[in-house]
């Protein structure tokens, strides 16, 4: 509650597994050589954490800063053209394109009445995804793996829970039986 901005921490957590993923590449023998990250630069990312992140991320504008900085420097045409498809936009078409089951899949969430997640929450989640607006789109991914994980184990009869109840009622009465 008194620490960091919740956006600072996610990119302390982004820069982190960039490093993880970065200390797995090893360099080749021959030719012998350096290789650099200029978006990885201390200054440079010390410069993007202190802007506030509405500046950065703006839904359906991509790389709106750099846009508006390099307007009147860069042709028009070259700065509006179409960009390629985003890595972390993937997860949000697939869940587009597959947006029937998971809408389907909160109205009745297991994990919901365990009171691990709020169904209302992963359903707005899941409608600004399909705007194509920003969400945490990690903790989402995690909550949809945590449903369908739990119906699973529901389906194959490893659990068996009892959604009428209350999470608090569910646990006293699998205590009592």
């Amino acid at each position: 509650m008194f620490g960091p901005l919740p956006s600072f921490q996610e990119n302390v957590s982004t820069l982190d597994a960039l490093r993880r993923q970065l200390a797995l590449t090893a360099l080749p023998f021959e030719p012998p050589y350096e290789k650099r990250y200029p978006y990885l630069d201390r200054d440079l990312l010390e410069f993007m954490f202190a802007i506030p992140r509405e500046q950065l991320v703006r839904p359906t504008q991509r790389r709106s800063l750099m846009r508006r900085a390099l307007f009147g420097i860069v042709p028009d045409e070259i700065l509006n053209k179409k960009g390629k498809a985003f890595v972390a936009r993937s997860p949000m078409v697939a869940i587009s394109n597959d947006w029937a089951h998971f809408a389907g899949m909160t109205r009745n969430m297991l994990s919901s009445s365990l009171g691990i997640v709020d169904s209302e929450r992963v359903s707005e989640a899941l409608q600004k995804v399909r705007r194509g607006e920003e969400v945490p789109i990690i903790t989402l991914r995690r909550s949809l793996f945590l449903e369908e994980w739990l119906r699973d184990l529901r389906a194959l009869g490893i659990i068996t829970l009892d959604t009428t109840l209350t999470p608090k009622l569910r646990w006293q009465t699998s205590i009592q039986g």
